[in-house]
């Protein structure tokens, strides 16, 4: 089913990418998404790379109301029982997002099959809902007046269903195309303007049948390259700059956009060091960017300027950077001090941080289809930040004979705030755990020992 919802971007006077959204069938704005997105740019300092995934995810959302009210009125498919219309229409959102057309709930099916939805992944339902959350919670405050919305709106969209489609039903005049734009555009009102005050807004979170993991450690087995195929990705890479990037990144678990705005001054080369410095303490050293490139840097925050650089990374990536530098990135000319440049036809030599993610992991995924991982396994590069927590984690030898270091010392060489945010990146492996186990269970039954005899040793 072809989209009833364009998607229009633009530039912002903050610098940064935002977008408005259209009605295919009638040409006019919606109202909201537009004002909640200039609100981020201007307000929360969010980055390019955040702005993109909310404009995203709001396309997704406005898709889905056109459906449920197409649906509505054009095909007569009715929501049973009582109820504000809109509200449950939300509260169904979040079974839209994980099970698309395979969802239990006939409408919600009925809405997927039209859009020709299969559902997300499980990992990315939780950042879908958050950024719908944030709209509605937006929208409640005091950034777009009520009076506003009764301007542009004809059909109050907080009554029951029955009363909503009995009234369009009652506008015979009207083709159904029109009375489900006329009902599209109502729903979204209710989402802007909160409806009356005794109306309580709706917390959209997963259905209860979501809320046990499928294993304790799925983070760990989606988003951490396999450490067996670490090596050999690197040296699949298909040039010096690819071999650099990937080693800096396996090796000192930095950020994608951290490694991409490296710049010279950040290599301690005769050292072999690397630093990772924030934009507020060097603000000069970015007057060769414009104000649109300046706009697209990114800096989640460090705790900590220093990197642990691990071996054998560290000394792969050294030893490739000059023929790195002599071989290909001078080659171009390039009128900054970025590290790493763009090496595509129509833009050689440019700066790489400022283009999408596309552009990052496109030669990336190309080397790992070289060591055959299949098309739908494919990792992006912020796989290796995992490689690096999980290695630091469970495999780093720590020099007391023992291998793997305590979270506290996981999250400040990756650069957390919080150790919270750091196990999502370093969760003790689960086969470590096992093996752990299974080497005490054997020393117990050779020892012959009893829970008693056991119980009285962990005592001491």
């Amino acid at each position: 089913m072809e989209s009833r919802v364009q998607t229009h971007r633009f530039r912002h006077h903050t610098g940064y990418k935002i977008a408005t959204y259209f009605d295919v069938e009638s040409g006019a704005e919606f109202l909201g998404p537009r004002e909640f997105l200039e609100y981020l740019s201007e307000s929360e300092g969010s980055g390019q790379a955040t702005l993109n995934a909310v404009i995203n995810d709001l396309q997704l959302f406005l898709r889905y109301l056109c459906a449920c009210s197409d649906l509505q009125v054009q095909s007569g498919l009715k929501l049973n029982g009582s109820g504000l219309f809109l509200n449950r229409v939300l509260f169904m959102y979040p079974s839209f997002l994980a099970e698309g057309h395979r969802s239990p709930s006939p409408f919600v099916s009925a809405v997927a099959h039209h859009l020709g939805f299969e559902g997300l992944a499980r990992s990315s339902t939780g950042r879908y809902l958050s950024t719908v959350n944030r709209f509605l919670k937006f929208n409640d405050k005091e950034w777009i007046s009520q009076q506003a919305v009764n301007e542009r709106f004809e059909v109050d969209t907080f009554v029951s269903e029955e009363q909503l489609i009995e009234q369009l039903g009652k506008m015979r005049s009207l083709k159904k195309s029109e009375k489900a734009a006329l009902l599209r555009k109502s729903m979204l009102a209710g989402c802007i303007s909160g409806g009356p005050k005794q109306i309580t807004r709706p917390h959209l979170s997963m259905p209860r049948r979501f809320g046990r993991p499928q294993d304790p450690d799925y983070r760990f087995y989606e988003k951490c390259f396999p450490i067996d195929k670490i090596l050999d990705l690197i040296k699949n890479a298909s040039s010096y700059r690819d071999i650099c990037l990937f080693s800096l990144m396996a090796g000192t678990g930095i950020r994608t956009s951290e490694a991409l705005q490296l710049r010279f001054e950040d290599l301690l080369i005769e050292e072999e060091l690397v630093q990772i410095l924030p934009y507020a303490d060097r603000i000069q050293v970015y007057d060769d960017l414009t104000d649109c490139q300046i706009t697209e840097l990114a800096f989640k925050g460090r705790t900590t300027k220093d990197v642990l650089f691990l071996s054998p990374f560290k000394e792969i990536f050294f030893e490739y950077l000059l023929n790195y530098i002599s071989e290909e990135r001078d080659r171009f000319n390039p009128s900054h001090d970025f590290v790493f440049v763009t090496m595509a036809n129509n833009a050689q030599g440019k700066t790489w941080f400022d283009k999408d993610s596309t552009s990052h992991n496109r030669t990336f995924k190309e080397a790992q289809r070289r060591i055959g991982i299949e098309a739908k396994e494919l990792y992006s590069l912020h796989s290796l930040r995992h490689f690096y927590g999980t290695w630091l984690r469970n495999y780093q030898p720590n020099g007391e004979g023992g291998f793997g270091f305590p979270l506290s010392v996981v999250k400040k060489h990756m650069g957390h705030k919080f150790e919270s945010t750091t196990e999502g990146y370093s969760l003790p492996d689960t086969r470590v755990t096992m093996s752990k186990i299974q080497r005490a269970q054997a020393l117990i039954k050779k020892k012959g020992w009893d829970l008693t005899r056991i119980k009285k040793i962990a005592d001491q």
